[in-house]
């Protein structure tokens, strides 16, 4: 998702300033992204150079510097388009672990087990975390009987349910292709 569009979605709610969409857009993503504050700030300023969104003064209380934006017509247009369009592609998959499986020592199956366990037990902590938000979310379910934030509770709890599946897979694999050089290692002396 785009900072921008997720600006011009909050906008289209509710006219707010900088720390409040901040805070929002943190809040319903359930902290899984979080903004900082000079992204907010620099897609402000494109989005009213781009006349997608204007300023409407300072009208909150506070600090001198808490200008009030609200979505336009244009705006809100563009958001719709966005939400309609597809997704251009897959996620992609560029991880760390990949290029650790490139460059792990290789000579014997133990660092590439040993590293795996340990994104195991990384993954097995993540999804007890989330299991725990999500159990909170159903507890206030009463207010939004479709949280989107669920839903993205959900998305990376099949995440990481399919990384521990892949982290098995590619155990299986490590230890299947050592078991069958050693024997061939065996059967040469």
């Amino acid at each position: 998702m785009s900072v921008r569009h997720g600006v011009l979605g909050l906008l289209s709610g509710k006219d707010m300033h900088g720390y409040e969409l901040k805070s929002k857009f943190d809040d319903l993503t359930g902290g899984f992204w979080q903004l900082n504050f000079g992204q907010v700030y620099s897609t402000l300023d494109r989005l009213v150079k781009d006349g997608l969104v204007e300023r409407i003064g300072e009208q909150v209380p506070g600090p001198p510097d808490r200008k009030v934006f609200r979505i336009t017509t244009r705006g809100r247009r563009e958001l719709d388009d966005w939400v309609q369009l597809p997704v251009a592609q897959p996620r992609a998959l560029r991880d760390d672990l990949f290029v650790r499986l490139l460059f792990c020592n290789r000579e014997s199956a133990e660092p590439i087990l040993r590293m795996i366990n340990r994104h195991r037990d990384a993954y097995q902590l993540q999804m007890q975390k989330l299991s725990r938000r999500k159990a909170e979310l159903l507890n206030l379910k009463h207010a939004d009987p479709l949280s989107v934030t669920e839903l993205l509770v959900d998305a990376a709890l099949f995440h990481c349910e399919a990384e521990l599946n892949w982290l098995n897979h590619i155990e299986q694999k490590v230890s299947a292709r050592w078991a069958t050089g050693a024997s061939k290692h065996r059967k040469k002396h």
